[in-house]
């Protein structure tokens, strides 16, 4: 297994670095998001709750967050080790709440196929945390960063031919 050893500084940990970013970079993050990669810890609960709790978190992003979550199985208290299973329980029942009274008013984002597929899937009407029909926007966005288990690492420059 290769380990990159790019990953940008961190100090006071990921949501602290994730925060400043913006939504693009919160997108990204949560298209990225998996609870059970190599190395992930309660650090990627703790970011996509601080996220996810921001009034200028888009719609798409709040809504790919809980699907992942929902997949997991944080709902039901299923966690990776490095998780506590009543703080997933209680961030799914939050973010879930949130997005079923429509607090995420703003759909810029957009999605891929797969995304969708799993949105439709665990938040559908026959899914494990189902939601009146959610929009999303069609605008790609280019993040500051890219994201990989909690880990951030600089976005990679376009290679030019020598000469």
């Amino acid at each position: 297994m290769n380990r990159r050893s790019d990953a940008l500084p961190m100090r006071d940990g990921l949501t602290a670095a994730l925060l400043p970013l913006g939504p693009a970079m919160w997108h990204d993050f949560a298209q990225t998001l998996d609870w059970a990669a190599p190395g992930a810890t309660i650090d990627l609960l703790l970011a996509a709750d601080a996220i996810t709790d921001r009034p200028d978190c888009d719609r798409a992003t709040a809504a790919l967050i809980l699907a992942c979550a929902g997949a997991a199985g944080f709902h039901r208290g299923e966690v990776p080790a490095g998780f506590d299973a009543g703080a997933a329980q209680a961030f799914t029942r939050r973010l879930h709440a949130d997005l079923a009274a429509g607090r995420f008013a703003v759909a810029r984002f957009g999605l891929s196929p797969s995304a969708l597929q799993l949105i439709h899937r665990e938040l559908g009407p026959q899914g494990a945390l189902p939601l009146p029909p959610l929009t999303f926007g069609r605008a790609e966005v280019e993040a500051p960063a890219a994201h990989v288990a909690g880990r951030l690492y600089p976005p990679s420059a376009p290679l030019r031919r020598a000469g």
